[in-house]
C-alpha cells in the first residue's frame, strides 16, 4: 500500500496499482499516468494534480474533499460513493465517468468534458455548466435547478429526466427543450 502525504510527484507512471486506503492527503501529481488504479477508501484530501491522468480508475469510497484536478483526464474512472465535497475540476475530462449519486452542488465545471458520463442521481444544483460538453450524457431524476448551461453542447441530452427548475439555457437548447416536451411553437 502506498502511503505518501504531502509528497510531490512528477512525470511519474502508475498501471494497475492498488492505492486503496493509501494516505495520499495534500499529495501534488505533475503530469502523472494512473491507469486502472485502485484508489478504493483513499485519503486524497486537499491533494492537487496537474495535467495528470487517471484513466479508468477506481475512486469508491474515496476522500477527495477540497482536492483540485486541473487539465487532468479521468475518463472512465468510477466514483461511486466518494466524498467530493469542495473537489475542483477545471478544464478536466471526465467523459465516460461514473458520477452516478454524487453531490456536485454549486460548483464551477464550465468547460469541463462530461460526454458520455453517467449522471443519474447526482445533484448538480446551482452549479456552472458553461460551455460543458454533456453530449450522450446519461440522467435520470438529476437534480439540475439553477443550473447555468449556456453554450453547453447538450447533443442526446434529454431533459425530461433531470430537474432543470430555474436552469439558464441559449435559445436553442430552450427551443429543443420545449419540442423534448411536446410543445409547439409558433
Amino acid at each position: 500500500m502506498y502511503d505518501a502525504p504531502g509528497e510531490q510527484w512528477s512525470e511519474r507512471t502508475f498501471e494497475g496499482e492498488d492505492f486503496a486506503e493509501a494516505d495520499l492527503q495534500e499529495l501534488t501529481t505533475l503530469g502523472c499516468t494512473f491507469l486502472d488504479c485502485d484508489f478504493t477508501d483513499a485519503t486524497l484530501v486537499r491533494s492537487r494534480h496537474e495535467r495528470s491522468a487517471f484513466v479508468a480508475c477506481n475512486f469508491r469510497g474515496a476522500r477527495l474533499t477540497d482536492a483540485v484536478f486541473t487539465g487532468c483526464k479521468m475518463s472512465g474512472s468510477q466514483f461511486v460513493d466518494a466524498q467530493l465535497r469542495g473537489a475542483q475540476f477545471p478544464a478536466c475530462d471526465l467523459s465516460g465517468a461514473a458520477l452516478g449519486g454524487a453531490d456536485l452542488k454549486k460548483r464551477d465545471l464550465s468547460g469541463v468534458r462530461l460526454s458520455e458520463a453517467n449522471l443519474v442521481d447526482t445533484d448538480l444544483s446551482g452549479s456552472l455548466l458553461r460551455g460543458a460538453d454533456l453530449r450522450g450524457v446519461r440522467i435520470g431524476n438529476t437534480k439540475m435547478r439553477d443550473v447555468d448551461l449556456r453554450g453547453a453542447l447538450l447533443d442526446g441530452f434529454d431533459p425530461r429526466r433531470a430537474d432543470l427548475s430555474g436552469a439558464r439555457v441559449d435559445v436553442e437548447h430552450a427551443l429543443a427543450f420545449a419540442a423534448a416536451f411536446g410543445v409547439v411553437i409558433g
